[in-house]
């Protein structure tokens, strides 16, 4: 179990959030996002990978990011940090005391 970070070490303002349809003008929806809440967090990077694909190299990095418990987080949302996207790919009560979420998000996915 790790411990929960000092409030000193949540110091990235990030943006969560979550996909919403708007209407296209058409008659269908578009994707866009809709802010959720604006948090604390700790970032940090856990890894980074380059591949081949359809002849252009795509760079992905993996992250671990810490906030204060929040219900309604989930893995269809997103965190914007100073303009970089993260991608939320999983999210966790580490101690089941609700003190703290640990999400893992992937930077530059599509």
């Amino acid at each position: 179990m790790t411990a929960a970070p000092g409030i000193g070490r949540l110091r990235h303002r990030a943006r969560l959030q979550a996909p919403t349809g708007n209407a296209d003008g058409g008659g269908g929806t578009a994707a866009g996002w809709a802010d959720v809440a604006t948090v604390w967090a700790a970032l940090a990077p856990l890894a980074a990978r380059e591949r081949l694909q359809a002849e252009q190299v795509a760079a992905r990095a993996t992250h671990r990011a810490t906030i204060r418990w929040r219900a309604g987080v989930t893995a269809a949302m997103r965190l914007v940090v100073q303009g970089r996207v993260f991608a939320v790919r999983g999210v966790a009560d580490p101690d089941g005391r609700r003190r703290r979420l640990e999400i893992l998000c992937e930077e530059g996915a599509a």
